[in-house]
């Protein structure tokens, strides 16, 4: 290891002390939170040059694969499903674990036997946001990129990308992103060349689970949301959920429940939603750690997945509630809306609010969408009372899925992608 990624390390190992939840919550307050941690951020940011220019035919075709693979949030999913779709393709790979962030779990062992430090190929796909990047590449010796064609896989939920990405954007040749939506984004900002390579569903689940398994009864009709605590429950909008709930099937409902899973809780966000839940019946809240094969059984033993978000970059479990057969109801805006045409979900009218200083990066002119809680709850209403109704929306639903997102498809865009640039 050099002494340049040794130093980044330091600075990393620094930066996770100092904006990790036990050190600031103790003394900053969560309305000034995140402009406290931003600044944090940028001060013990490790430094990196900008990569030397690719050299064609300098290293063999193939990937080299950058990204969270042990985690257990939607950036390391989607860098799951880009391995497959690789491993399907029959692209030679290496893939490298970016485990820079100190209190994220690495608990997925998925890919755990493949992991390597090595660089083989002439391409690397890092699978790390703007802000992170400096993070991730300081991990790796700089002879990794340079040389290389660097592609970044950039996931963002608002129209507008933040100001402080924009410089990252000279340390890439090229970005990929799972959607049009994040792809357009980005072309109003680089005239780098912006490719969208959707993420491919592959959804396993425990067919010996039962609804018993989670503490839920058989004779319910269950609708789940389900949020993590990492991707802000402001943009996931539990409120909304848990009124459009109240407003469907009343104060304290029989033989209905709402199931709300939050990933990775924080404190703050177990309160709000119980705060929410005002101690009525009707309402069951899940907080355990899941692997992924458990969390698709409880979406698959549901009858209804509810998102209310005001922004969706993919909406990762959207896709895969969808492809378990559970009906979905969804905000209708942003990533989501490529794949749910209608007839294959309830797709639920909005209205576009300013953003504020409600999510990350508080960004001027910045929208997002305020959902129609009362369309919402018509929706829930019909899917419960009408069946046959909901059994069309799940059939649709899922023929969708395994025909637009699915792992093959994936792999032989990034095949036909990888072949056009080493052409």
């Amino acid at each position: 290891m050099d002494i340049k990624t040794t130093i980044n390390r330091m600075r990393t190992g620094i930066r996770n002390f100092l904006t990790s939840d036990l050190w600031i919550k103790k003394v900053i307050p969560p309305e000034v939170r995140h402009r406290f941690s931003g600044k944090v951020m940028d001060a013990f940011a490790p430094k990196t040059d900008i990569p030397e220019p690719y050299v064609p035919g300098e290293h063999p075709k193939g990937i080299n694969l950058y990204g969270f693979f042990k985690a257990e949030n939607g950036l390391a999913q989607g860098v799951r499903t880009y391995a497959r779709a690789m491993e399907k393709a029959g692209i030679p790979h290496t893939f490298l674990n970016t485990d820079f962030i100190g209190w994220l779990p690495q608990n997925d062992t998925t890919f755990d036997n493949q992991l390597t430090k090595e660089n083989k190929y002439a391409v690397n796909v890092i699978h790390v946001n703007p802000d992170q990047w400096q993070e991730a590449c300081g991990m790796f010796p700089r002879e990794q990129f340079n040389g290389h064609y660097n592609i970044g896989v950039f996931l963002w939920e608002l129209e507008t990308v933040p100001e402080d990405w924009k410089p990252l954007f000279g340390y890439v040749d090229e970005i990929w992103t799972p959607s049009k939506f994040i792809a357009d984004a980005m072309r109003k900002e680089t005239d780098k060349p912006v490719t969208v390579i959707p993420y491919g569903m592959e959804t396993p689940y425990d067919e010996t689970l039962t609804r018993a398994d989670f503490g839920l009864s058989e004779d319910d009709f269950l609708v789940l949301m389900m949020f993590d605590s990492n991707s802000f429950a402001s943009r996931k909008n539990p409120g909304a959920a848990i009124d459009a709930f109240r407003e469907a099937y009343g104060e304290n409902p029989e033989h209905v429940k709402l199931v709300i899973k939050i990933s990775n809780p924080k404190p703050e966000d177990v309160a709000f939603v119980e705060e929410h839940i005002g101690g009525k019946a009707g309402y069951t809240l899940i907080t355990e750690r899941m692997d992924k094969e458990r969390l698709n059984s409880l979406i698959r033993l549901c009858d209804v997945f509810l998102s209310l978000h005001r922004s969706e970059g993919f909406g990762l479990v959207l896709a895969e509630a969808m492809s378990l057969g559970t009906a979905a109801v969804a905000t209708n805006w942003s990533a989501n809306t490529e794949f749910m045409p209608e007839g294959t979900a309830c797709l639920v009218d909005c209205e576009m609010v300013p953003v504020g200083n409600a999510y990350r990066y508080e960004q001027e002119g910045a929208a997002w969408a305020e959902p129609d809680v009362r369309q919402a709850a018509a929706y829930l209403r019909r899917l419960k009372d009408d069946p046959a109704y909901r059994e069309q929306i799940v059939k649709a639903g899922q023929k969708q899925i395994r025909e637009r997102l699915n792992t093959e498809q994936t792999a032989e865009k990034i095949r036909k992608r990888l072949d056009e640039i080493i052409a």
